[in-house]
C-alpha cells in the first residue's frame, strides 16, 4: 500500500516537473524568436545620445530708433581652458518674448539677426538655441539700447561708480578674494545709482566694463540689484587704447553727439 502510494507520489512530481520544464523551454523559444526578429528588423533603433554643454553668449547693442541694428550671439564651447565657437547651430532671436527669426551659427559660432527698434529706450532681446540636437545651452539676455541720433550720449565706467575693495593680506599673500565667488561685484559708491538717474534724464547711458563677455550677466544683475538706470553695457578688452577705439568705432558708425565720460 505504501509502495503504491509512493509510485503515485513520483509519477506526479515527474509530471509537474515536466509541465514546469515545459513552460520554461517555451519562454527561452519565445524570446530567441523575438530576439531573432528584433535583431534582423528594418526599424530603426533609438539611441539616447548624450548632449555636450555649450554657452550661449548674447552682446549688447547701441540702435538708432527705427533704423536695423545687427544683434549678435556666439555659441562656444570651452575645451583646454579656450573657448571655441560651434558652427552649424540654429540660433533662435527674441524680443518681448517673441520670435523675429532664427539664424545658423558660422564656422566662428556667430550668429547675428538684423532688427529694427520700434520704440526708444532700453529693453531686453533673448536668444537661445533653436532644437540643439548635438549641444545644449542656456538662453542669454542682453539690451538694446535705443536712442536718436541727436541725443546726447554719456559715458560711464562701472568701476568708477564701484566702491573701493579692501584688500586684506596676511604677509605677502593677497586674501581679497577669500569667501568671494567670480561672479561678485563691489558694492556701489553711495549716491552712484540716484546721480547717474538724474544724469540719464538728460543724456543716454552706455555702461563701460573692463572684464571678459563671461561677466555681462553678471554687471546687469549688479545694476538691477542697485538701482541704477538701465542701460547697454559694453565690455572693455584689456589694453591701453581698449577706450578711443571703443569711442572710434561708434563715431565711425554715426554716433559723434558723445558729449561727456565719468572715468575711474
Amino acid at each position: 500500500m505504501f509502495l503504491e502510494s509512493f509510485q503515485r507520489s513520483a509519477r506526479n512530481c515527474s509530471s509537474l516537473l515536466w509541465k514546469v520544464q515545459d513552460r520554461w523551454v517555451f519562454c527561452f523559444v519565445l524570446c530567441a524568436c523575438l530576439l531573432g526578429v528584433w535583431g534582423f528588423s528594418d526599424a530603426p533603433v533609438a539611441t539616447l545620445v548624450a548632449r555636450e554643454s555649450a554657452e550661449l553668449i548674447a552682446a549688447d547693442v547701441l540702435a538708432q530708433h527705427n533704423a536695423p541694428v545687427l544683434l549678435s550671439a556666439q555659441l562656444v564651447k570651452t575645451r583646454f581652458f579656450m573657448k571655441t565657437g560651434l558652427g552649424g547651430e540654429p540660433v533662435d532671436f527674441l524680443v518681448d518674448g517673441k520670435s523675429i527669426g532664427q539664424t545658423m551659427t558660422g564656422g566662428d559660432g556667430w550668429a547675428r539677426k538684423e532688427y529694427v527698434p520700434k520704440r526708444k529706450g532700453t529693453f531686453e532681446y533673448t536668444v537661445k538655441l533653436a532644437h540643439g540636437r548635438r549641444v545644449k545651452a542656456q538662453s542669454r539676455s542682453a539690451m538694446i539700447g535705443s536712442v536718436s541720433r541727436n541725443r546726447p550720449i554719456v559715458l560711464v565706467e562701472l568701476q568708477s561708480a564701484m566702491a573701493a575693495i579692501e584688500v586684506k593680506s596676511f604677509g605677502p599673500i593677497d586674501l581679497s578674494a577669500l569667501g568671494k565667488t567670480p561672479g561678485n561685484l563691489p558694492d556701489p559708491m553711495p549716491s552712484a545709482a540716484a546721480a547717474l538717474t538724474a544724469v540719464s534724464k538728460r543724456a543716454a547711458l552706455l555702461y563701460l566694463f573692463a572684464g571678459t563677455d563671461a561677466r555681462l550677466s553678471n554687471v546687469h544683475d549688479w545694476l538691477t540689484k542697485h538701482e541704477f538706470p538701465s542701460a547697454p553695457v559694453f565690455i572693455l578688452s584689456p589694453g591701453a587704447r581698449a577706450l578711443a577705439s571703443k569711442v572710434e568705432g561708434w563715431k565711425d558708425e554715426g554716433w559723434t553727439n558723445i558729449q561727456a565720460g565719468i572715468s575711474a
